[in-house]
């Protein structure tokens, strides 16, 4: 009875190390099967959206826009300044409540002022951040079309990168392809003085 016992033991065993075996097969074959060879490309994306002439372009459409607001703001500021030096000069015929209630009204304007700058440079800020967004996707497409052309199949940004052999940068070969196809994003103005984004127009 204890030989019997021992043999199925035995059976059931030996069938699950023939079980493990058969799972284990099929990963066995996928580890043995080649992996394509990378082949690197490197694109340093901040500096395309620094030096190409569609970033230039977008950016000083954005100032353009603003523009009037900020000539506003510039021409408050100097009527404040004004204001500030005319009481100066008659400080000395003012009593000092009739002075220091002056100088603190002008410096409630001063610091509301101050508060619309801000708003603005912060609007113009946002747009242009949203204004990059649009133009780094479009030069990931690009980069990957010159990649295709050179048979490159894994691109990094030069961001993401400690170090890397110069002949595997592509930039300017991108660059000049951002360059030329001069992509554009609609920027069109609220009523606020503010600019909003618009998808880029798709070139062919």
């Amino acid at each position: 009875m204890v030989t019997k016992f021992k043999a199925l033991g035995f059976g059931v065993f030996f069938s699950a190390i023939v079980l493990a075996l058969n799972i284990q097969s099929p990963s066995i074959a996928l580890a043995q099967e080649k992996l394509p060879e990378a082949v690197v490309a490197i694109v340093d994306i901040n500096q395309i959206l620094q030096v190409s002439e569609p970033s230039k372009k977008a950016e000083e459409k954005v100032k353009s826009l603003l523009k009037t607001k900020v000539d506003d703001l510039n021409k408050r500021g100097d009527a404040l300044l004004a204001e500030k030096e005319a009481l100066d000069k008659q400080r000395a015929i003012l009593s000092p409540d009739a002075y220091q209630k002056k100088l603190s009204e002008l410096n409630v304007q001063r610091q509301n002022l101050q508060r619309e700058f801000q708003v603005v440079n912060g609007k113009m800020n946002e747009v242009l951040v949203g204004i990059r967004l649009r133009f780094r996707e479009i030069i990931v497409r690009m980069a990957a079309d010159v990649s295709k052309e050179k048979g490159v199949n894994l691109g990094i940004d030069r961001a993401k990168t400690v170090f890397f052999n110069p002949g595997m940068d592509i930039t300017e070969e991108v660059l000049a392809k951002f360059n030329a196809e001069d992509p554009k994003v609609e920027i069109t103005e609220k009523v606020d003085g503010a600019a909003e984004t618009t998808q880029p127009a798709k070139k062919e």
